[in-house]
Formats: C-alpha cells, sequence, structure tokens
C-alpha cells in the first residue's frame, strides 16, 4: 500500500473528511498533513457554500409536505431540542444575524452549516442573506479553527 503522499490524495481525503466529519475535522487535517493553505482555504469555503443550498433545499421541500425526509425532520427536532438545552446556543441565538454568523462559525459540536442553515430557515432569512451570513460564518471558522492548530503546535514544540 502506497502512503498518502501525493496532493491528489490529500485533496481527496480532505474531501471525504469534510463532508463526513464537518470543516473543523477536515481542516485539521489539512494543518496537520501540512497542505497548502492556498488548497484547503478555497477547499473548505467551496465545500460549505455546496452544502447550504442543499440543505435549503431539504428544508423548503420537507416544509411544503411534496418531498418528506425523515432524517432531515430528526435533525431538525435534535437541533430545536439543543437549542432549548444550552445556554450558549440561546445567547449566540439572541444575537441576531450576528449570531447565526457564530453558530456557523464555531468549532463546537452541535455548532456548524447544518445547523446554521436550520436556524437560519427557521428564522425566515432569504436565500441571499442566509447563504451570506453562513459563508461569513465559514470564514471566520476556518480561521478559527486555523489559530487554534497552530497554538496547540506551538505549544506542543515547547515540550
Amino acid at each position: 500500500m502506497e502512503p498518502i503522499t501525493g496532493t491528489g490524495n490529500l485533496i481527496l481525503l480532505f474531501t471525504l473528511i469534510h463532508f463526513t466529519l464537518g470543516r473543523s475535522f477536515s481542516v485539521l487535517f489539512a494543518i496537520v498533513n501540512q497542505m497548502s493553505v492556498f488548497i484547503y482555504f478555497p477547499l473548505a469555503l467551496a465545500y460549505d457554500y455546496v452544502q447550504i443550498p442543499v440543505y435549503g433545499m431539504l428544508l423548503e421541500q420537507s416544509s411544503k409536505r411534496f418531498f418528506v425526509v425523515r432524517w432531515l425532520t430528526h435533525k431538525t427536532e435534535r437541533v430545536i431540542s439543543n437549542l432549548n438545552e444550552r445556554p450558549l446556543m440561546k445567547k449566540v441565538m439572541s444575537l441576531g444575524n450576528i449570531g447565526l454568523i457564530l453558530l456557523s462559525a464555531l468549532p463546537i459540536r452541535g455548532f456548524g452549516i447544518l445547523s446554521g442553515s436550520i436556524v437560519s430557515f427557521f428564522l425566515k432569512k432569504g436565500r441571499v442573506e442566509g447563504t451570506i451570513l453562513l459563508m461569513t460564518g465559514s470564514f471566520i471558522g476556518i480561521f478559527i479553527i486555523m489559530g487554534i492548530a497552530k497554538g496547540v503546535f506551538k505549544v506542543i514544540s515547547f515540550f
């Protein structure tokens, strides 16, 4: 078996990790494997951008009852119950547009593009406004993950 050294292999793994585990893990994978920031940053943004209309379309269709998606309905119910259980989530959502940006940016379990898309839908944000807010959060979120990873590596290098 050949080691994962080629850029194509790294991009393929980055893509798989991004769509299965999320942006935090994919960016961390890219940093650990020393991928160029000029490769993984635009890829992460593009992958998040692709997810927004897919989730939006699923939410619109399931809410119109023409196309019922059990998984999405279950996920929506879980997100709403999490909103009620988490004080941090309540504070973030009370911030309005800034809260939606934070919701899609913060690298915390339960936050991210899917949660942001669901909340944006329930807040009745338009497609353009919701996409801009979620992409702004994605942009900021990538920088947050990069900063955390670089800081952790710097602390580890002291030992």
